[in-house]
């Protein structure tokens, strides 16, 4: 019998709250693998960020913005959600000393409370895949201003290698999130024009590789350097997306 949203919610809140995932076992590999995605990731991210300042800005999460946001960025207002209390108050912690207003809300991003056309900009990190991406993209959608736009960065499960891998390897994960599919760009397409920036495939096969000849260090290697060039070059031929492990979505409201 299929969960109902309340009991979804009710798991993921535990799950943030009492901290019960286990990712010790893939960071070393992410180590590896996204040595130089990472640095392209932040690269695209501050050219994004440029249209953050001076303006309304919601966050459906509590602190992604302290890793994207550097010195020059400056929102008019930053809103952030968490269905999470412990995430919340973390995110509170964070934005004691920040030059910038920040508030912070209990609330489910399925179900936003925010009044029609409220924020110039939403945005993400990993958080989508843990939502009803049609109710959670409707409701985006309704509190963004006209012209609004969506920057999100999401993992992605279309790869029958990661399908495995997930299969696999449950305490990295609640058990009820699912990350992105060509069903849910189809959902996102009915609301947003949108583009996207496609990471992390060869970079995940070399990074084993890597990791297997020098361990957890020396990530700025010929490998994973290889591989990392083997993503930019075949991230952009449309009918390979599918390999992919992660993906920025950016896009302007219908």
């Amino acid at each position: 019998m299929a969960k109902s949203r309340e009991e979804i919610n009710q798991t993921e809140k535990d799950y943030w709250n009492e901290a019960k995932l286990d990712r010790r076992k893939i960071k070393k590999l992410r180590r590896h693998a996204f040595f130089y995605s990472y640095k392209r990731e932040k690269k695209i991210l501050q050219q994004l960020l440029e249209d953050f300042n001076d303006k309304e800005v919601l966050e459906i999460g509590s602190y992604t913005w302290s890793f994207w946001f550097n010195k020059n960025t400056k929102p008019k207002k930053l809103t952030c959600i968490n269905i999470s209390e412990v995430e919340l108050e973390n995110g509170k912690k964070l934005a004691e000393n920040q030059n910038f207003s920040i508030a912070h809300f209990l609330m489910d991003a399925n179900e936003l409370t925010f009044k029609d056309e409220s924020f110039d900009i939403v945005f993400g990190g990993a958080i989508l895949h843990h939502l009803d991406v049609e109710k959670s993209i409707g409701h985006i959608h309704r509190v963004l201003k006209p012209n609004g736009k969506i920057v999100f960065l999401e993992p992605l499960n279309m790869n029958p290698i990661y399908k495995i891998y997930r299969k696999l390897n449950p305490k990295e994960r609640t058990p009820d999130e699912h990350a992105l599919v060509s069903s849910d760009f189809k959902i996102i397409k009915k609301k947003f024009t949108f583009n996207h920036y496609f990471f992390d495939f060869f970079s995940v096969v070399f990074g084993f590789i890597a990791l297997k000849l020098f361990g957890d260090k020396n990530y700025n290697n010929w490998i994973n350097k290889l591989g990392y060039n083997l993503d930019v070059f075949f991230s952009k031929i449309p009918f390979l997306h599918f390999l992919f492990a992660r993906v920025i979505i950016f896009g302007s409201k219908k």
